[in-house]
């Protein structure tokens, strides 16, 4: 039966967009999977010419590199008329490896089946990948290593905190990873430990230092500390809210903390593990004023707090990250310098 004008005209059209298609394509024979047809952008990819294409398996000419697991996609081919490979490494005639996206069809044709296979290559967007990703990676370490000389720069003027930021950015990772939190959201905390008390270097050395309790005066200072660190970090457009779990991580469940006296679940859950940490840490850590807790001691608190002061939840995370868990601080310059106590229950 001879084509209408109109079926002529289709085929025209199709054979216009095979010809330039931007992508490289291939058609099978349904039932042997032979090659019957190339375009120009296929033989471009693998550097084969048309000849060496048509008649020809795909797997026969070396694209495919595991010959097994090509037969087994034809199957599924022909048992589903579908398969698709976001990621495929074939080789190509000068024996390097190019990467694309594999797309395969089963459809009728004038009352036959035949398959078209859809090949873009995508070796240059997975090299765009990996340049982004490493990209990433190095921009976040080096945020992890600002934050860490700006921790060093605070706790060098007070020799009776120094390692204290790096030791509650370690509990907290500790209690954060308890509660099962995204990796992501741990790394926040863990940076935002590391940094929260950078607002005290708008305090005096010898009111950080003092031998003796605090006057009325130098605790509204000392308490201004927290404002003074989200003023500063409120400007660096971290990935987490940074400012904010810093401004908040001396906020009390009751409503009794400063700045804002915020209560419950007005508080950050990234600020309520902070607070926790920042608390156990500060109490078994000697003063000026007085000799450090025992974590039995410290533990005591929390629970007497849990529920007023403290997130019960966070409180009852960080007594299991202690009691099973066997959690014992990081050595660091603070251990050395000044005397902490350890003990477990």
């Amino acid at each position: 039966m001879d084509n209408t004008p109109s079926q002529v005209a289709s085929e025209l059209r199709y054979r216009r967009l095979f010809e330039t298609a931007q992508d490289g394509i291939l058609i099978l024979n349904f039932t042997t999977g032979m090659i019957e047809d190339a375009n120009p952008f296929i033989t471009t990819i693998l550097g084969y010419t048309r000849e060496e294409l048509v008649g020809k398996r795909l797997w026969e000419i070396g694209a495919i590199v595991d010959k097994k697991s090509s037969l087994e996609a034809f199957a599924v081919l022909q048992d589903k008329g579908y398969i698709r490979y976001e990621d495929l490494p074939l080789l190509t005639k000068s024996g390097s490896i190019i990467n694309v996206e594999f797309v395969s069809n089963a459809y009728g044709v004038n009352g036959d089946r035949v398959i078209q296979c859809n090949i873009r290559d995508i070796t240059q967007r997975k090299q765009t990948d990996r340049q982004l990703l490493e990209y990433q990676h190095l921009v976040a370490l080096g945020m992890s290593e600002i934050v860490d000389v700006l921790s060093a720069m605070i706790e060098e003027r007070d020799p009776y905190t120094a390692g204290h930021q790096s030791r509650v950015a370690h509990l907290s990772v500790a209690m954060a990873t308890e509660m099962q939190l995204m990796p992501h959201n741990i790394e926040g905390i863990r940076l935002s430990a590391l940094v929260h008390d950078i607002g005290k270097f708008s305090i005096p050395a010898q009111v950080l230092m003092k031998p003796t309790q605090l006057n009325a005066f130098e605790i509204a200072m000392l308490k201004n500390h927290v404002q003074a660190g989200y003023d500063v970090l409120k400007h660096i457009h971290f990935p987490w809210p940074v400012a904010q779990i810093v401004l908040q991580h001396h906020e009390r469940i009751d409503g009794t903390g400063y700045p804002n006296g915020l209560k419950g679940d007005s508080i950050s859950e990234d600020a309520r593990i902070l607070a926790v940490a920042d608390t156990v840490d500060a109490m078994v850590g000697a003063r000026p004023y007085r000799t450090a807790f025992t974590i039995d001691e410290a533990i005591d608190t929390l629970l007497a707090g849990a529920g007023t002061i403290y997130d019960t939840k966070v409180v009852d995370v960080c007594v299991r990250v202690f009691k099973v868990n066997r959690y014992t601080f990081p050595p660091t310059k603070y251990t050395d310098d000044v005397p902490i106590s350890n003990k477990h229950l």
